[in-house]
């Protein structure tokens, strides 16, 4: 993902050394595809926190992921999980009538990988036959009036007969095993959801029932209770009850599964926190079972920002979170494809969210960079002339880049990187700064600089704690900036309205942030309010005179503005307000926080 800027200045300085490595030029794949085998690898990278799965769908009436993307899950997956091959009605499509040929197919191809096997899943009301349920007239047993001993039995036998041939089936093979799945009420009047077959007939006996049976059949396989929002505070408690209720009298449930079917705006990761702490102080494992983020009404940016916080999070809990499993590889086949939720597009393309989970510490497009090409060169004709990755490079011979310079007329450089020229060989003297440019003068370049440097910008909030001034409430306007969420600036008097901040040195921007009065604890933090400021603008000087607009909000809702900037030089930075709300005649202001991102130029 690449923006196209203009270039910015030239400056004398010496500039010290961004990167020490020396990089190399580096193309991926056909046509710029990249191939599996050239992308870092998942598998490796958590091999030492959890087991890294993925769902696949192997059946020929499915999207056939298993057979699509064979290269990918070989590559970035350390376990598998079958999206519906395992569950009861695809095994035991009728009574007696067992079929394993595609879930063999999967499992055969894991053990041969090294991969371990998640069994999803033995008891559900759902993708379930009919005929578990029907007794010898062939009448539903849920739908009698009285239920006697006899039909409880014979759904028993049924239970305990399918988790027993299953189980054997597949042996140690399969390591886990989602025993029952989704048994919780998403209402408050029961524990159990009253729709299941399983808990109509039998009652809560049937959990019992199928965890004891799976223990009593293979002890060396692990059981899980797996479920949709059991992070979730409504659903939580619920949860909790049942499972305490099931350990208490000896039942063998080993684990949770946390589905983890979120968005980019769902459950906050303190609400999911609290539950993994609650889920590990039952004594259970953890593991995320069918994770996805819907991206609908988001960038594939803010996808990627929720997957780095989540695994982020994941990564804290590792000594009780031992799995975790994307539901689907692509896209394109996921079940939820209208949201576009998973690491890969429909063309088996790595996305943003994939780059975020390669280093959780540093920002997706970073990592991209250091992996792929962090700077594009384009000649006059639009066509691709070479790239480099990251590092520092001398120009003292014609083929040290891999292509000429001279022929070079535009730049694109990857989000967050700077790419920089000296006039002496090992990134010293003059310098020219570049981010994406359609006007570079490749010549001027190659007979005027000897080296030059490709890096990623450091980026912090700059303006934190730094002096204030504004045209109103100036003794307040440190409140803007001190990092507190509840202290702000307010005024009420006569717009325009403007708050300035010395930087106290020279940065380069590359981002700000306002937080406005919906993040306010009286507001109640919501998302969207006619109260915020409506339209204003940031300000830049060099001077703290002389002020240019760099960026404008016009009809302005949000009650937090993140906007990134075209990589711009300030010493002193202003946020201009002219219409503080968008109520008539409401001239009151509320900034909790102004932010600004840079990197300081040394």
């Amino acid at each position: 993902m690449k923006r196209r800027f203009r270039r910015i200045f030239g400056i004398t300085l010496l500039f010290l050394t961004l990167v020490a490595a020396i990089g190399s030029v580096t193309v991926l794949g056909q046509g710029g595809k990249a191939q599996a085998s050239e992308l870092p690898s998942l598998r490796e990278i958590y091999q030492d926190y959890f087991e890294i799965g993925a769902a696949v769908s192997i059946a020929g009436w499915s999207s056939k992921t298993f057979d699509r993307h064979r290269e990918l899950i070989e590559h970035h997956f350390s376990s598998l999980t079958a999206e519906n091959e395992m569950k009861p009605e695809a095994l035991q499509p009728g009574p007696g009538n067992f079929r394993f040929t595609d879930a063999d197919r999967m499992v055969d191809f894991a053990v041969e990988q090294g991969m371990k096997v998640r069994g999803h899943t033995l008891v559900w009301h759902a993708q379930t036959g009919d005929w578990f349920f029907r007794d010898g007239k062939n009448q539903l047993i849920y739908e009698k009036d009285v239920i006697t001993e006899a039909d409880r039995q014979l759904v028993i036998d049924r239970l305990e007969n399918h988790i027993e041939v299953v189980m054997e089936h597949f042996g140690d093979k399969v390591y886990a095993w989602d025993v029952v799945n989704e048994a919780v009420s998403d209402g408050g009047g029961a524990i159990h959801r009253p729709d299941s077959p399983w808990f109509q007939i039998l009652g809560d006996d049937f959990m019992k029932i199928a965890f004891t049976k799976a223990h009593e059949v293979n002890p060396n396989v692990k059981l899980f209770y797996n479920d949709y929002n059991p992070e979730m505070a409504y659903k939580r408690g619920r949860t909790i009850k049942m499972l305490e209720d099931l350990l208490a009298d000896g039942v063998p449930v080993h684990g949770i599964g946390i589905q983890g079917h979120w968005s980019v705006d769902g459950t906050t990761i303190k609400e999911i926190e609290q539950a993994i702490r609650m889920y590990a102080d039952l004594g259970l494992e953890i593991h995320i079972t069918e994770m996805d983020v819907g991206m609908e009404g988001f960038t594939e940016e803010q996808q990627a920002e929720r997957y780095r916080e989540l695994f982020q999070l994941f990564k804290k809990h590792s000594d009780v979170i031992t799995s975790v499993t994307i539901w689907g590889i692509t896209d394109d086949a996921s079940w939820r494809r209208d949201e576009n939720p998973l690491l890969f597009d429909g063309n088996g393309e790595p996305k943003p969210a994939f780059w975020a989970l390669v280093d959780t510490d540093k920002p997706w497009y970073v990592n991209k960079a250091e992996y792929t090409n962090a700077v594009e060169f384009f000649n006059s004709a639009g066509e691709m002339v070479g790239a480099l990755k990251p590092g520092d490079y001398n120009l003292n011979e014609l083929d040290s880049l891999g292509f000429n310079l001279a022929e070079v007329t535009g730049l694109q450089v990857e989000k967050g990187h700077l790419i920089t020229f000296f006039e002496q060989e090992g990134q010293q003297g003059t310098a020219w700064h570049f981010i994406t440019t359609e006007d570079f003068a490749g010549g001027a370049m190659a007979t005027q600089a000897k080296s030059l440097s490709i890096a990623s910008i450091e980026t912090d909030n700059i303006a934190l704690n730094k002096p204030t001034k504004a045209n109103v409430l100036g003794e307040r306007a440190h409140r803007a900036v001190d990092g507190e969420k509840i202290s702000s600036w307010s005024p009420s008097a006569e717009p325009p309205y403007w708050l300035e901040v010395d930087l106290e040195g020279t940065y380069l921007l590359s981002r700000w942030v306002v937080r406005l009065h919906g993040t306010g604890p009286l507001a109640g933090e919501v998302e969207e309010s006619p109260f915020n400021a409506a339209d204003f603008s940031l300000q830049i000087s060099d001077d703290g005179v002389n002020w240019q607009d760099v960026d404008v909000v016009e009809g302005n809702t949000a009650s937090i503005c993140d906007r990134d900037l075209n990589l711009v030089k300030a010493s002193y930075v202003r946020l201009y307000v002219t219409r503080p709300t968008s109520v008539d005649r409401n001239n009151s202001l509320a900034v909790y926080e102004f932010e600004v991102y840079g990197t300081v130029l040394d």
